[in-house]
């Protein structure tokens, strides 16, 4: 016989009070039963929620730039900071540690007071050509440096620097800056800077970005006279006032001034009347004495100065 259907003819033969009290003992057991399975299931949710909740609350180390970075850069140290901020808004590919960022080059440009990701950055052992050191507009010029000029080898690509030209010598010497904070983007054949070095390289060449404009300024600055470095702090960028270096030949343009000051040679005098001088031969009287020429004008000398070198100008006196 079936199990249950025992079960119900076993209840049917007790009296109704007793059968009233098994009904209501068995839905007892099972309200019991069910509310214990939900508060379990009730339990079990919240300790996840509490979970889910206290990761999200939990804090994480990622890396900020600190200063625009131009694409194809290689990224330094002093351009990245590492923050703690709350797990649930850290980009997933972002990157944690600054030492895994520094010393990479930058896939695409940076902007200051970004999170530095995975994807900024190029993949190792691939090298950006050295076009893209350059920003639009600029250009890369190369010039002679040696171990004073170029300060002993402490330059490195991404310096700031200051020319100064020097033309003359002894008394006459002078220096002045022709351009103003520009970005050196190559010391040598290096244009990648070594993150940590604590070594100089000297070199015997710097290229650096300019526009097509100062690119003229250096090239006369290079042929006028000797050239010279001076290093900036990576953060100042403060102009400095820089002159063309011709206005350096003080001499030379007082001559140009005085040339063009001077008088338009004067025509030549007239052939002289018959009867008043040239002598018999001529016509003129006997005995008549001939007008004596008259002294040339004194002349006035005027020194050009070319870098060292010294002319001078014998020209008449206006």
């Amino acid at each position: 016989m079936n199990p249950l259907r025992a079960l119900f003819l076993s209840l049917s033969r007790m009296p109704p009070a007793v059968m009233l009290l098994i009904i209501i003992g068995l839905a007892v057991l099972v309200t019991m039963m069910v509310t214990g399975k939900v508060s379990e299931q009730e339990k079990t949710f919240n300790a996840k929620q509490a979970e889910l909740e206290t990761k999200m609350n939990q804090k994480g180390k990622v890396v900020y730039t600190i200063k625009d970075i131009p694409e194809g850069q290689t990224i330094p140290t002093e351009a990245l900071e590492e923050r703690e901020i709350e797990q649930a808004k850290i980009p997933q590919d972002a990157v944690a540690s600054a030492s895994l960022a520094a010393g990479r080059v930058a896939k695409y440009g940076i902007a200051n007071g970004s999170i530095v990701s995975q994807h900024d950055l190029a993949a190792q052992g691939i090298s950006l050509g050295f076009e893209s050191k350059l920003k639009e507009g600029m250009r890369a010029m190369t010039f002679p440096v040696d171990n004073n000029s170029g300060v002993a080898g402490f330059i490195t690509p991404e310096s700031h620097v200051d020319v100064i030209a020097m033309v003359g010598s002894g008394a006459e010497t002078k220096a002045k800056p022709i351009l103003s904070d520009v970005e050196v983007i190559a010391v040598g054949q290096m244009f990648q800077k070594n993150p940590g070095a604590t070594t100089a390289v000297p070199a015997s060449s710097v290229t650096v970005a300019l526009t097509p404009e100062d690119a003229e300024k250096l090239i006369k600055g290079i042929v006028a006279g000797k050239l010279y470095l001076t290093l900036r702090n990576d953060k100042d960028h403060t102009p400095v006032a820089t002159v063309d270096v011709t206005s350096l030949f003080a001499k030379s343009q007082q001559a140009k001034a005085d040339l063009a000051a001077l008088p338009p040679p004067s025509a030549l005098p007239p052939p002289p009347l018959p009867g008043v001088g040239g002598g018999p031969d001529m016509g003129g009287m006997p005995g008549a004495m001939n007008a004596a020429p008259p002294p040339p004008p004194p002349l006035h000398e005027i020194e050009i100065w070319s870098g060292s070198k010294k002319d001078v100008l014998s020209v008449p006196k206006g």
